[in-house]
């Protein structure tokens, strides 16, 4: 990756060269990141039950959340005639549903009852 994000950022004018900058963040990163699993033991990433449920709890909430908030921003569109577009706001539902996962996670890891 970061040879052919190089490769690009020689080669190529300043729109693919942005791309390439790219591409060598991610190869630096993805590198840095092998190199910290590969310290780790086997064992230190099998999930218990209970990891493997607030994770399964948490995603179904969050696709409830994003489920609810498109079927609200239909019916917004619908009675108020708004003209929303779904390529407008599919990432920020997008972004809702990844941080609601995410948060959720977090409340049910504290609140230990699953």
């Amino acid at each position: 990756m970061i040879l052919s994000g190089a490769l690009m950022v020689a080669f190529f004018q300043a729109k693919v060269q942005m791309f390439g900058a790219g591409i060598i963040l991610g190869g630096i990163m993805l590198a840095l990141m092998n190199l910290y699993v590969s310290t780790k033991p086997k064992d230190y990433f099998i999930q218990d039950e209970r990891s493997v449920r607030i994770k399964e709890k948490a995603g179904y909430h969050a696709f409830g959340i994003t489920i609810i908030m498109i079927a609200l921003i239909q019916t917004i569109d619908i009675f108020w005639k708004i003209d929303i577009l779904f390529k407008e706001i599919a990432s920020i539902i997008f972004i809702v549903g990844m941080y609601s996962w995410l948060i959720l996670r977090w409340h049910y890891n504290k609140r230990c009852e699953i």
